[in-house]
Order: C-alpha cells, then structure tokens, then sequence
C-alpha cells in the first residue's frame, strides 16, 4: 500500500493507492510454502474523513492536531473503550477520582469532578454533547471512526472543551442493502464480552440499525475486614443498546432519530486502599495490592438514556443541520469507603445522583454551489443548553467521636443535636446534604476558510455564549442518632421524618457572557507538507460547590485557556511514512480544581487554582517500512513532552505530607493556604509514547493472518496539586499484544490477545483526604479470545 496525492480545487485529497509491486513478481506464490507478504494490507493504513471543523475533510488537512482512527483500525489495535484511547494517544489520560473519570490532554484538565462542572475534554457522540456523569460509559461499541482533538475547541464545540475534544461517529444507517458483525469473547476474570451490529434498508428510502454492547467480569482484587477475606460476587459490567432510524427524503434530506439506553457497575475502581496512613487514621496503612482493607464494598451503579434527533438537508448553495439531544443519567446507588480502612470511621454513598441535559444546535452551511466555494467556505449556528444535576440525597456516615468533634463544633448546629450526640456514642452518626446545579446556555458561532491561493488558506471563527447557572435544594442535615441506625429504605427514599435541620442554603444565580475566538493559517510547502499554526480560546464554566456542610456553598470563577500553536503535516518518503509534529503553549487563567475532606469545611470543594501554564512539542507517525517485499508491514506511533506547572496559585489547598492535617483558607484547624506556585499541574506525565507494529499475512485460500504488538509509556506524574510526593505515580510501561486469523469468505475473525504483559502495577485513582493517601491499581495482565462474524 501506499499513500498517494492529488491536488483538487486547491485543496488535499489523499487516498490509498494499491501498490504495483505485487503485480511485479510475475510469478504466484505457493500459499502453503510462503505467506504471500506482497498481497497483504495492513489494517493500520488507511485515509480517514473527519468532521473535526463539522465538515467532511481528509485528516491530514485539517489545521487542529489530532488523532483520527476508524473502527477497523481501532479494533486492529485494541481499543474498546475511550480510556484506551491513552495508550495510543500520547499526553492522554485517563484516571479515576470516586469513580468519576479525570481526562487531562496536554497538561490541560480539571480535577474537579462532580456532577457541578463538567470535564475539560467535552465527549461528542453524532455530534450530541455527552453530559459527563458518575460510574463507567465509555464503552465504545460498533462504530464508523473517533476523533481526538487536541487545544480548546470552544468555537465550534463549545463549552468545557478547554482541553480539546472527543468525537466518537457511529456507523451511518445504510440506504441500501444489509450489513452486520456479531462479535462473542472471553477472557481470564471470567470476562465476558458480546457485541451485536445490524443495520438494512427496509425500504428504498427508510434504514435502520441496532448496535447492542456488553462487557462483564469479575473483581481483579478483593476485600479484607480485620484480616479476614471476604468474597465479593459482584462484577463489573456495562451495557448498552442503541437504535437508529433514518428516513431519507429524496436525494437532499434525511431525517434520523436516535435511542439509546446504557447500564453499568463499577467495583473494582472504588475500592479505597489507604497506603499512607496519615491525619485522622488510627490504624496502620495497607501494603499496596488489590486487597483493600475496607469495611464497606465500594460500589457506582448507573444508568443513562439518551434520545436525539438529526435532520440534515440541502437547499441549494446552503446545508442545513439540526441536532436535538435529550439526556438522562442517574447513579442509582454510589458507596465509598473514605477513610479507606477495615475500622467503620468514614464513608458516603448516596442512592440518587440525577442529570439531565437537553441540547439544542441548528447549523448552516456552504456547499459546492455557494459563492466562491472553490475558495471560501463557512458555517454557522445556534446552540441551547440546559439541564444540570447534582444529589438529591449524600450521605455521610461517621464514626460517633467523630461526628461529636466536627458536628457538634460546627456553627449553626441546633443544640438538641449537640446534646445528642453528646450523650449518644456507641452508634455511627449521618449528616445528609444535597443540592442540584441548575444551566441554561445559549451561544451563536461562525467560522469560515478562505484560500488566498493554492496553498494558503486561513481560518476565523468565533463563538459568543450566555450561560446562567444557579444552585436549588442545597442544605445540611442530621439524622437524629436517638432513633438508631436507620434501614436502607429510609436513604433510597423521601421519607426525612428522622431529620435534624442544621442549615439551608440560598444563594444567587450566576450568569456570564464569554467570547471564543480561533484563528488558523495552513500553508502548503508542496502537496506532500502542510505548515499551519493557529491561536484559540476556550472557557470552562462558573460553578458552585454543592456538597456543603460544615460552610455555605461558594461560587468558582470560570476558567479561560488561550493556546497557540505551530504544526506541520507531511508525507514522505514517496507516501510511505506519514509524519505530524506541533510545539503548543497553553496558558489557563482561574484554573478550577477540586479537593475532598471533612476538614476542608465541605466534602468537595472547587476553587480556583490561579494561572497555569502549559509548554509542550508532540509528534505522530505512520511508516509502512516495505512497501515493494511486505506492504502488510506498518508501524503507527507517537511521543509528546510536556512541562505543565502552576505559573501562579498563591491559595492552596492540601495535606500536609507528614501530618496528614488539612491545610487552606477553609481549614477548620486553622492551617493556613500554602503557594503551590511552581507545581507540577497533576496527572499530566512529562514524556509520554507509544508504538504498534502491525503485520498483515495474506495465505490465500486459507485467510489471513494479522499480528500485532503495542508498547505505551509514562513519565511519573503526580495525583495531586499539592505535589504530594506520597500521591505520586512512578513511571510505567504496557505491552500488549494480539493475533488476529481473518477469514473473508465466510466473514469470520478469530483474535487471541493480551494486555498489559508484565502485569505492571499503575495507578488508576491516587487521592488525599483527611485519612492518608488512597490508591488503587489499574487492569492487571487480562487475556483472552474474541470471534466476530460479518455479513
């Protein structure tokens, strides 16, 4: 194979070309004395079409840096869900706070994480903004390609989208004919996994498809209660079901409707194991395993639902979209252990966390028949937002001398409650709070292209957005001790007959008005190298905090990110090593970030983390080595080195490293703010890389044979803003690998792989709280076999 380039209407269109050298042997290799290497084609080469600046383009001519794959080639390397999307993405990653997902992309992230405020990496499915919830719903499925976009998105994909993009594209329903794959496998964990694509027209102008995916297995750890093991039979799954229905109307117009439902439980990601055992523990520390010490089983069941529509149509010189979404996520019961020990000290959980999100955005756009359209090319629209979420019920479960010191000093608290729990010690104490963060948005955007020439083309878009947030039901509440330990029916429910009012909070809507700006100029050396450089802005939104007890509920400024960058897109070497490389620097005013504790004055609190500022240089690389002996030959890779600090945070807030004691201005001991100023920004590894080789064998009559090894690395980075050096993540490596027979006759593929080879240990959650430093470890060395069917 071979990458080849034309020039059409100034702009780049490439495509993969066969290459002759198979016709040049001249002779027919016997299959069952020589793997016919000259006939293969790697499932790593491809041209990929992205909709990155929503319209159609090749990837390599889009001026943003990126990482476009389709389903093929993700399947070629093993992806399956969007975290394993960072052992191909270097400056990606995927970690877990209480079974919230944190995405940091080039040092830009947010480790606030609940339903308050929203990722810095906005997720798009179909163009349809996910609202970010609790538990796991990254799960990928059948789909048609992702796009990873990487600096703030915020003109065209608007809010929190600082840090870049995720757009995920599903199969499009077919407008003839039939097509599915049915894919079944196992694994060691008792893994298992199923998914189900079909889609057909049922009539010359109305098609349908249905995706369904499932993915079960048992816990990779254990728990310990006093030294005693305790079976845990439950697993972690995901679910998910999605239904499309396209009516097309003539050549011009098409109508799709969108269902899709999704379930999954998490166990193994919030188990708390307390490895350095500070502050308010009384106990010893866990050695570092999967066993975790714990009295409680750590669990997130959730479940979401998502209906949209899209109408598309042309009429004349002008496209027209239209995308509706109408989102419901609810964690259904959510159950941590916080002080990460086998002692009945410290825990939350709720049984009702709702969000709700319904989405607007209508779109225009040019065509081959507007204006100047061999030079000038535009888009324009409207997007409405509202929605929000939050915790009907938390809950706060603490051990009784506990709860006396912290409840019955706080201010506010009524004096029945202090005498009570005075008097009251041999049972643990609840305080229940709740709260819901209401949004409502509105923006208009624009952006256009225009060639001054063949080869250089500049673009300028900008968003303006309004946006109102305001924060309901937040309030502090007791369950009076004198009536016991209430069933579990008295949480899930609305009964709050036992209840002991201690506060109510009421505080004003926020409202703001922001501006994202991008400019981009892209200049074509020759047909084969692209230099572009752009300039953009991005904003994350004000917020409160909504889990307040002990103090009222404080606002979070917003957060803006400018980045500017210079980058280059070229291939070489006759079309058989695509190579793109861009330095970047990204400065964030009023980064948000969160911190957890009893003693912080709430459980969670967002504040603000002063300037950071972010420098870095990334490249990626596609290199078909052989392209005349062994065309089924390829290697895909990347590296990135990032330096990622805290330019100016005068306020911050953390554990002290040998105390454990809580320090910042909401100290309820009294410790003062420290400068984090000079910081490493948390969760961003300074080098990061990984490399896949891919080797096609074509046997004739009897398939193909496709093998393939993947290697990732990352630098040590820390957890926490505090550089805590206790919540610190050394330095680690994956090798995975897999074998894939491909039989097309009859539609079928058998692969056997396995991941993370060496069974290296990493970090999936470091976090600090009043009780130490808590990890838990990432997916162990797992294994297994999958057989797919295509028709």
């Amino acid at each position: 194979m071979k990458l080849m380039t034309t020039k059409n209407n100034g702009s780049q269109a490439r495509v993969l070309k066969p290459y002759a050298a198979a016709q040049s042997l001249g002779v027919v290799l016997s299959i069952l004395a020589v793997p016919n290497f000259a006939q293969a084609n790697s499932r790593l080469l491809e041209e990929v079409v992205v909709t990155a600046q929503k319209r159609e383009e090749n990837s390599q001519d889009v001026p943003i840096t990126m990482l476009a794959m389709s389903g093929e080639k993700l399947e070629a390397l093993g992806v399956e869900t969007t975290a394993d999307l960072q052992k191909i993405t270097p400056g990606l990653t995927f970690t877990k706070m209480y079974g919230y997902t944190v995405i940091y992309l080039r040092g830009i992230g947010s480790e606030s994480f609940l339903p308050n405020s929203e990722p810095s990496i906005a997720t798009y499915v179909d163009d349809i903004n996910l609202a970010s919830g609790h538990g796991s719903q990254d799960s990928i499925g059948p789909i048609e390609r992702i796009e990873v976009l990487k600096g703030p998105q915020g003109t065209l994909y608007g809010r929190s989208a600082t840090g870049g993009a995720i757009s995920i594209v599903s199969k499009a329903v077919p407008a003839e004919g039939y097509e599915g794959a049915l894919t079944y496998g196992v694994g060691n964990y008792d893994d298992r996994y199923a998914q189900a694509y079909v889609a057909a027209a049922l009539t010359d102008s109305l098609g349908v498809s249905f995706a369904y995916y499932a993915n079960q297995r048992e816990p990779t750890g254990g728990t310990e209660v006093q030294g005693v093991s305790h079976s845990d039979t439950r697993e972690d799954f995901t679910e998910s079901y999605r239904l499309k229905l396209t009516q097309y109307i003539g050549e011009n117009f098409s109508i799709t409707g969108i269902a899709q439902k999704s379930d999954s439980q998490i166990v193994d990601a919030i188990r708390n194991e307390n490895i350095v055992a500070t502050g308010l523990t009384t106990g010893e520390a866990s050695t570092p395993d999967r066993i975790a010490e714990n009295d409680k089983y750590g669990l997130v069941r959730s479940e979401s639902e998502l209906l949209g529509l899209i109408v598309k149509g042309t009429a004349g010189p002008v496209d027209m979209k239209f995308i509706y979404s109408d989102q419901h996520l609810h964690t259904s019961e959510a159950v941590t252990d916080y002080d990460g020990s086998d002692e009945q000290r410290t825990s939350f959980f709720t049984y009702d966390e709702p969000i709700d999100q319904e989405t607007y955005e209508l779109q225009f756009s040019s065509n081959s028949e507007s204006w100047m359209s061999d030079r000038l090319s535009w888009l324009a629209g409207y997007y409405h937002l509202e929605g929000g979420g939050g915790f009907d019920r938390f809950f706060y479960e603490l051990s009784p001398a506990l709860a006396t010191s912290l409840v019955t000093d706080a201010v506010g608290v009524p004096a029945l409650l202090g005498n009570l729990l005075t008097n009251l010690v041999s049972q643990p104490v609840y305080l229940e709070t709740g709260g819901k963060i209401t949004i409502e948005s509105d923006s208009v955007f624009a952006e256009t292209n225009f060639a001054f020439t063949d080869r250089l083309n500049a673009t300028f878009g900008v968003r303006y957005q309004e946006e109102t947030r305001g924060l309901v039901g937040n309030y502090f509440d007791a369950i009076n001790p004198a009536f016991g330990t209430p069933p579990k029916s008295y949480f899930a429910g609305d009964d709050k007959s036992r209840n002991i009012n201690i506060a109510v909070f009421d505080v004003p809507e926020l409202e703001d008005q922001s501006i994202a700006p991008r400019f981009a100029l892209q200049y074509y050396v020759n047909d084969d190298i692209q230099i572009y450089t752009s300039w953009s802005r991005g904003y994350k939104s004000q917020t409160y905090n909504i889990l307040n007890f002990f103090s009222e509920p404080d606002a979070v400024d917003k957060s803006a990110t400018t980045a500017v960058e210079l980058g280059v897109k070229s291939e070489l070497l006759d079309g058989t090593l695509r190579l793109n490389a861009a330095i970047f620097k990204t400065v964030t005013d009023d980064d948000i970030t969160a911190i957890a504790g009893l003693t912080s004055g709430a459980i969670v609190t967002f504040y603000n983390a002063g300037e950071t500022v972010t420098e870095g240089v990334e490249l990626d690389l596609l290199y078909q080595p052989l392209p005349n002996l062994n065309p089924g030959l390829a290697i895909s890779g990347g590296a990135s080195y990032i330096e990622s600090e805290y330019a100016e945070f005068l306020e911050g807030r953390g554990y002290d490293e040998e105390t454990g004691l809580y320090y910042g201005p909401s100290s309820r001991l009294g410790f003062a703010a420290r400068d984090f100023s000079g910081n490493e920004v948390p969760r961003s590894p300074k080098f990061s890389s990984n490399v896949s080789i891919n080797q096609f064998i074509g046997m004739g009559e009897f398939g193909d044979l496709e093998i393939g090894v993947g290697y990732a690395f990352k630098d040590s980075y820390f957890f926490t803003a505090s550089n805590n050096p206790r919540a610190r993540q050394p330095q680690y490596e994956l090798f995975d690998a897999r074998i894939s027979w491909i039989y097309e006759p009859q539609g079928l593929t058998l692969s056997a792989y396995i991941n993370n080879i060496k069974d290296e240990q990493y970090y999936a959650q470091l976090t600090e709280n009043d009780y130490g430093v808590h990890g838990n470890f990432g997916d162990p060395k797992t294994y297994g076999l999958k057989l797919k069917y295509e028709f």
